[in-house]
């Protein structure tokens, strides 16, 4: 596993990256999600590193101190932005974007706003936002009770409640969001994230993200996107509801892939670890 103190800070303009750098080759940047840390990535950028790829696993913006810009927006440009200004601090003309959760809506967005920076993309967990707008007040009601953590993170008294009772509110998130992954893996990676949101410039970051939401999707994240793509979804998570992945994958010039693990949840890369390195390796192995 990898510890903070092999982590580094690359800094361009006001922004500060930390993020854990490993192996050579071909770089991959694995983002991780909600709520989570790159932590968390060990084992599968140790099997990428083995295979010969370099692998960059770098806090989301705001999840450590350094990281924390003030006044700068958690919105969806803001966030994919950050990824490519990632890539500008660390001189990478391009790279492989993996991204879980939060980090799989950077990825989408570093993807369609920068295509000659991204080589191909690995969401894990969230398919394209332009399918994700519901169509009608079924499917609005539908997608309310499956992310209503939404909702909660945009009131003024999520911070508190959240802190309440050594953060309950997480754990009840991840038995909710991975109901069957269970072991010290899981364990370390809930307790890694509660220490994080023990700061709370860090937690309220975290959340800021939810606040910035915007039903209205900027229309330079919008479109088909010109490198490939292998989409990774849990067979549980979301209610098993795999048509918005089915949907992005028509925004793929090149074409794009879709591994759904069956008894997956929302950490589908962690729950099939093993499985999830074989398949992106051989998806890398496919590139140019």
């Amino acid at each position: 596993m990898q510890v903070e103190s092999e982590f580094q800070n690359a800094t361009l303009g006001q922004q500060t990256w930390r993020y854990h750098d490993s192996g050579q080759g071909r770089p991959v940047v694995l983002i991780h999600g909600f709520p989570d840390l790159p932590h968390s990535y060990a084992t599968i950028a140790r099997g990428l590193n083995e295979a010969g790829y370099r692998t960059i696993l770098p806090y989301l913006r705001g999840y450590h101190p350094d990281t924390i810009v003030p006044g700068r927006p958690y919105d969806a440009l803001s966030i994919a932005e950050d990824a490519i200004g990632l890539l500008d601090a660390l001189g990478l003309s391009s790279a492989v974007l993996v991204g879980h959760d939060w980090g799989a809506s950077v990825v989408w967005g570093a993807a369609a706003i920068a295509p000659e920076r991204v080589e191909a993309i690995v969401p894990i967990a969230i398919p394209h936002p332009e399918t994700l707008r519901p169509k009608n007040a079924l499917e609005a009601v539908g997608a309310l009770v499956l992310a209503r953590h939404f909702v909660f993170f945009k009131m003024p008294w999520a911070d508190a409640v959240t802190r309440r009772d050594d953060f309950a509110y997480i754990d009840t998130l991840y038995e909710r969001w991975g109901p069957d992954w269970r072991g010290p893996e899981r364990d370390a990676a809930l307790e890694r994230i509660k220490s994080a949101f023990r700061d709370p410039e860090v937690l309220k970051a975290a959340i800021d993200y939810y606040r910035a939401v915007s039903t209205r999707i900027d229309p330079r994240l919008l479109g088909q996107l010109r490198c490939r793509g292998l989409m990774v979804a849990g067979g549980k998570d979301f209610g098993g509801h795999i048509g918005p992945y089915k949907k992005s994958a028509g925004l793929f010039e090149r074409g794009a892939e879709l591994w759904v693990v069956p008894n997956g949840g929302h950490w589908p890369h962690r729950e099939e670890e093993a499985l999830f390195i074989d398949r992106v390796l051989t998806f890398l192995q496919e590139q140019p």
